[in-house]
C-alpha cells in the first residue's frame, strides 16, 4: 500500500511541476502545433520520469541532477509551447519551479504533522495533496499570474540575472532541507520557509519594479509622441500655406499667360513648371509611411533649400509595426534636417537616406552633415535644441523602438558628417517570403 502511495504522490509531484509553468505561461501565444509539440514533451517527460525514478537513490548529487535537469526541462516546455524567447523562458520557468518549490514543502510539513491520520487513511493523503496544489495554482493564476505583465517577451538581461539569482538563493535554501527531518519541522524549517517565502516577495517585487519602468518609458515616448503631434501640426500649416500660395500664384500666371506672347509663355511655364517639380520628385519606395514622411519633409526642404537624396527599398521595412516605424524614420529625417538647417552652404544642406537590406537585416543609414562636433550624453549626441524638457528624446525614443525588434543603433562621425546607422533582423516570415 505505501509502495503504490508513493508511486502516484511521485507522479502528482511530477504533473504538478508541470502545472507550475503552464499557470506563468498561458497568457502567451501558443506556438504553431501547440498539441503535437506538448504530446511529443509530454512523451520524453515520461522517460526522464520513470528512469529516474528507478536510479533515485536520496543522495544530496541526485537531488542537484534532478533538480537541474528538472529546470533545463522546465525551460524547454515553455520554450516550445508558447512564443517567447529564451529569456522569457527562463523566467517564467524561475516563477513557476519557485511556485511549486514552496507548495511542495508545505505539503511535506503537512504529511509530517498528520503522519497518523495518513496512515490510517492512505488514500485521503493523495485527495489532500491534489486539493493543497490545485487550489493553490488557481490562486496563482488569478493572483501573480494575472498581475504580471502578458507581454513578456521582453525580459531584459538586469531583470532576468536579478530573478535568477533569487531563485538559485531559494533553491540553496530549499537544499537545506535535512535541517527539517533533524527539527522535526520547527524553528528551523519554519525559518527556512519564510525565507523562501520572502524572496517569492522580492521576486515579485522586483517585478513590479521592472513594470514600473517601462511604464515610465512608455510615458515618455507618449510625451515625445504628442509634442511630435504638435511640430506636425505647425509643419502641416506652413505645408498648406505653401501650397495655397503656390496655387494663388499658378492661378495668376495661367491669367497672365492668355496676354503674353510665345517667349514670355515659355519663361512662365518653366516658373510652372519648377512649382509641381516637388510632387513628381517624391521617391516611391514600396512602403505607405515612409513614403508620407517623405512628402511631409520634402515639402519643408523645398522649403528651405535642402535637398534630399533617398535609395530606399521600402518593401522590407512592413514588418516594423506604422507608429514605431513613424517614430524611426521622422525622428531620423527631423534631427538630419535640424543640423543641416544651420549651413548657408547649398552644397551641406543635403541629406542622404539608404534603406536596403543586408543580408537577414534591415539597414536604415541617415547621412547629413554636422556643424560642429556633437556632444555625446550615454552613447548619444545631446540635443542642440532649445526646449531641455524634451532633451534627447528623439534618439532615445528611437533607439527604445529600435530594441523593441531586437535591432541596435549605431552612431558615428567622419569628417565632418554625420551617419546614423539602424540595424534590425528580419523576422524569419519575411525571409521566407523574400525568397
Amino acid at each position: 500500500m505505501t509502495n503504490a502511495i508513493d508511486w502516484i504522490q511521485f507522479w502528482l509531484y511530477q504533473c504538478f511541476f508541470w502545472a507550475s509553468g503552464v499557470v506563468f505561461s498561458y497568457p502567451l501565444k501558443k506556438r504553431k502545433n501547440f498539441k503535437v509539440r506538448i504530446i511529443g514533451f509530454v512523451g520524453i517527460i515520461l522517460i526522464y520520469s520513470f528512469v529516474f525514478q528507478f536510479v533515485w537513490n536520496g543522495t544530496v548529487q541526485m537531488e542537484l541532477w534532478f533538480r537541474l535537469l528538472s529546470g533545463l526541462a522546465m525551460v524547454l516546455f515553455l520554450y516550445m509551447g508558447w512564443e517567447s524567447n529564451i529569456s522569457t523562458a527562463v523566467y517564467n520557468a524561475v516563477w513557476a519551479i519557485a511556485v511549486w518549490q514552496l507548495l511542495t514543502e508545505v505539503w511535506a510539513a503537512i504529511e509530517f504533522v498528520g503522519a497518523s491520520f495518513w496512515e490510517q487513511y492512505p488514500y485521503m493523503s493523495i485527495i489532500g495533496m491534489i486539493l493543497l496544489f490545485a487550489i493553490n495554482h488557481v490562486i496563482v493564476a488569478k493572483t501573480i499570474g494575472k498581475w504580471m505583465p502578458i507581454d513578456r517577451r521582453k525580459v531584459g538581461p538586469r531583470q532576468l540575472a536579478s530573478a535568477v539569482l533569487i531563485f538559485l538563493i531559494i533553491e540553496i535554501l530549499a537544499m537545506s532541507s535535512e535541517i527539517r527531518h533533524i527539527s522535526n519541522y520547527s524553528s528551523e524549517w519554519k525559518v527556512l520557509y519564510i525565507s523562501q517565502l520572502l524572496l517569492i516577495v522580492i521576486l515579485y517585487m522586483q517585478n513590479e519594479l521592472f513594470k514600473k519602468s517601462v511604464m515610465r518609458q512608455e510615458l515618455e515616448i507618449m510625451n515625445l509622441l504628442w509634442k511630435n503631434k504638435q511640430e506636425q501640426y505647425e509643419l502641416t500649416k506652413d505645408n498648406i500655406a505653401f501650397i495655397n500660395q503656390k496655387c494663388h500664384d499658378l492661378k495668376h500666371q495661367i491669367h497672365a499667360l492668355r496676354k503674353l506672347d510665345k517667349e514670355e509663355v515659355e519663361k512662365y511655364l518653366c516658373e510652372m513648371e519648377g512649382s509641381v517639380q516637388i510632387y513628381e520628385s517624391i521617391v516611391k519606395t514600396g512602403n505607405d509611411v515612409f513614403d508620407t514622411i517623405l512628402t511631409e519633409k520634402s515639402l519643408y526642404c523645398k522649403e528651405r533649400q535642402i535637398k534630399v537624396c533617398c535609395v530606399a527599398d521600402g518593401s522590407q521595412m512592413d514588418f516594423i509595426e506604422t507608429i514605431d516605424l513613424y517614430a524611426i524614420l521622422g525622428n531620423a529625417m527631423d534631427n538630419a534636417i535640424e543640423a543641416v538647417d544651420k549651413f548657408a552652404e547649398p552644397e551641406k544642406r543635403q541629406i542622404d537616406v539608404m534603406i536596403y537590406r543586408q543580408q537577414n537585416f534591415l539597414v536604415m543609414n541617415f547621412i547629413n552633415p554636422v556643424a560642429e562636433k556633437l556632444v555625446y550624453e550615454e552613447g548619444l549626441p545631446v540635443s542642440t535644441k532649445g526646449d531641455q524638457k524634451y532633451h534627447g528624446f528623439g534618439l532615445r525614443s528611437m533607439s527604445h523602438f529600435v530594441k523593441k525588434y531586437d535591432g541596435f543603433l549605431n552612431i558615428s562621425e567622419e569628417d565632418g558628417c554625420f551617419s546614423l546607422k539602424i540595424m534590425i533582423p528580419i523576422p524569419l516570415m519575411m525571409k521566407k517570403s523574400a525568397t
